[in-house]
């Protein structure tokens, strides 16, 4: 029998083909009714979404994608790359597991948390959440996914790199973080903690009760601050510069300017390179 060079091709062209295997994971934890609890997210490529349960549990799906470039190395992702969920205390904490990833959770986290990666495949988890309405969230995911958070109104933190981070019917956000994407907070009533609001490359917008009172501090170098607030013009600061052999001392204006919202609140400070600042009103 003989075979054709273009049969050929077309074999080795099925072999070759990439592998795609997706898992799903699912479960509901029960709590403790009427206990304080946080909830930890600590991701790496994949989205996070989280939204407010009325019940006492926190339930997660969470979709498991591994591609390759072969049926062998498809196996070996499946194997290596698995999600673990810990519960501490008043903590239930949610990380991925590899022989190249290093974290808090591992205890390795001291050696840089990306090691030698895989080369013939990658993965993604693309987390959903429903979590008690009161509970803390903490957060963060690095690639392949945006953030977004709603209807918590415990101690929220979001940390993403390339992709938003959306927040709504928040009470208090410690921080909302990207480098390259837009950051979005809706608070549901008044701002009652310090919170730091950040990216790169991208938009930043606060909108707020009207009753908003925030000592606001911005530094943008391509971008402005806009707000739909009455403010008051923080005076510039004086920074100390001390040479490095204490020879010379010399002030230069902070980079950072401030506006007074109202009176006595909390400080929420945002930051950008290439993009706006937008407070605005419900």
């Amino acid at each position: 029998m003989k075979i054709s060079l273009f049969s050929l091709i077309i074999l080795g062209g099925l072999l070759c083909q990439a592998q795609v295997k997706e898992v799903q994971l699912k479960d509901r934890l029960p709590i403790t009714p009427d206990r304080p609890i946080t909830v930890v997210i600590d991701n790496v490529f994949g989205a996070i979404e989280v939204t407010a349960s009325s019940t006492p549990t926190v339930s997660y799906e969470v979709l498991k994608t591994i591609n390759a470039d072969h049926e062998k190395a498809l196996e070996k992702g499946l194997a290596e790359v698995n999600m673990k969920v810990v519960q501490r205390n008043d903590s239930i904490i949610f990380y991925l597991t590899a022989p190249f990833i290093c974290d808090h959770w591992s205890g390795c986290y001291q050696r840089g948390r990306w090691m030698d990666g895989p080369e013939d495949y990658s993965f993604t988890f693309d987390y959903q959440l429903q979590i008690p309405a009161s509970a803390n969230l903490k957060v963060q995911t690095v690639d392949q996914g945006n953030v977004t958070i709603a209807g918590i109104t415990g101690m929220v933190s979001a940390e993403n790199v390339n992709g938003d981070v959306e927040i709504k019917g928040a009470h208090s956000v410690t921080r909302a973080t990207t480098v390259n994407g837009d950051v979005e907070v809706t608070f549901q009533k008044r701002p009652n903690l310090d919170g730091r609001f950040s990216t790169i490359n991208g938009t930043i917008n606060l909108y707020c009760t009207s009753d908003l009172s925030a000592s606001v501090t911005a530094k943008t170098m391509h971008g402005s601050l806009y707000s739909a607030f009455d403010f008051e013009t923080k005076k510039p600061e004086l920074k100390k510069v001390v040479s490095k052999k204490g020879t010379s001392t010399t002030y230069q204006l902070n980079e950072t300017f401030g506006i007074e919202i109202g009176k006595d609140g909390p400080t929420l400070s945002f930051e950008t390179l290439n993009g706006d600042i937008y407070l605005r009103k419900l």
